[in-house]
């Protein structure tokens, strides 16, 4: 039972009520619905109980499945982890993508990524992949962190590991991190069609990237910093490192079908794979970005695509890349006004304990789309 036989009685019930018993109606079923959750970490919809677990009492938890309402309850303090790894996966998303036509927009609400999701593109692998991500790592650090109940440090590596290091510390949780998102994450695909394998999919690209992006990390013992022996561990790359494999993924994403194309012979679990659309090409591996449809131009607005197109976006007007005027503005042209900027500058620290800094004003160039 732990923390929850601590509980007064209606704040259990309460609980049960806003996890267990929400009606079948309004349980997720369609592909990625659980982004809805992303803002639950910051949410002001609270209890707390005399050993500060917070319980959350959350309109959005709507979204869930009933699988994973069930595996938030079965992992006390793992929801705000899945919570504020959507967080970090979204401004990571942004991140990669600021300087390109589509550029992670969300909006609030349900539908956090909006009309892209129904589509198969690339910009929808991504999302798939970051999110996956997001889940994983976060789950990962959290419970070498102690945050979630149910996991803890990873303490099977033990003993020596070379002449001079030993295994030791606190190695971040991978293993559970990759397993909690397999269920959580992948529980709200629905179906058998290509979009569903291409979810997936990603999903697993995303977990499996995090995963070969681990790298140990020692402490130096011995007399005076000699390093004479090291205690080692296995430690998560950021999150930012993991962006940066996957937008090279996405750059060469693999456009995909269905193996066997259908044939009448072939087994389900023939059916069931993925093979690249054009047959000169090596299938795609457990770490490549999947898609099986053209994306938009996202030049310009579109209600029914769900693209809000690059007028008014910031250009380079100096720059022949993708954050170019030429390229970002899809040769509509560009516009160029100045703006004055009013800035702390000249900062000094005086002892003790105050910065004193003048103002600087000075123009600042800006190109924008047509």
């Amino acid at each position: 039972m732990g923390h929850w036989a601590l509980l007064p009685g209606w704040v259990s019930a309460t609980l049960w009520l806003a996890l267990a018993a929400l009606p079948a109606a309004l349980a997720a079923n369609s592909s990625g619905r659980w982004w809805g959750i992303v803002n639950v970490a910051s949410s002001t919809n609270l209890l707390t109980d005399s050993k500060s677990l917070q319980l959350v009492l959350e309109p959005s938890l709507q979204l869930l499945s009933r699988k994973q309402r069930r595996l938030i309850r079965q992992n006390p303090g793992i929801l705000h982890s899945v919570s504020g790894g959507l967080q970090s996966a979204v401004r990571e998303c942004k991140w990669q993508f600021r300087n390109r036509r589509w550029n992670c927009p969300t909006a609030s609400g349900p539908h956090l990524f909006g009309k892209i999701v129904n589509r198969g593109c690339r910009e929808t692998a991504f999302i798939f992949a970051i999110t996956s991500a997001g889940v994983t790592h976060s789950v990962a650090r959290s419970c070498s962190e102690g945050s979630i109940e149910s996991c803890t440090c990873d303490y099977r590596r033990r003993g020596p590991g070379g002449p001079d290091w030993h295994w030791g510390g606190c190695s971040d949780n991978i293993d559970f991190g990759r397993l909690f998102g397999r269920e959580f994450v992948d529980s709200g695909e629905k179906g058998r069609d290509l979009r569903f394998l291409m979810n997936l999919h990603n999903n697993e690209a995303g977990r499996t990237t995090v995963f070969s992006e681990m790298r140990q990390e020692c402490k130096c013992h011995g007399m005076s910093g000699s390093c004479t022996v090291r205690t080692c561990w296995m430690r998560l790359p950021t999150l930012r490192a993991v962006g940066d494999v996957l937008r090279d993924r996405f750059d060469g994403a693999s456009r995909v079908l269905y193996g066997n194309r259908g044939s009448n012979r072939a087994s389900r679990a023939e059916l069931l794979r993925l093979e690249p659309e054009d047959p000169a090409h090596k299938p795609p591996s457990p770490h490549d970005l999947v898609y099986f449809e053209k994306s938009p131009n996202f030049c310009t607005y579109s209600g029914r695509l769900g693209t809000a197109g690059t007028a008014g976006r910031a250009c380079n007007s100096s720059s022949p890349a993708l954050d170019g005027c030429e390229l970002l503005c899809c040769g509509r042209g560009h516009r160029t006004r100045t703006q004055r900027v009013t800035e702390r500058c000249n900062c000094t620290f005086h002892w003790c304990c105050h910065v004193s800094c003048r103002n600087c004003t000075h123009t600042r160039v800006l190109h924008e789309c047509l």
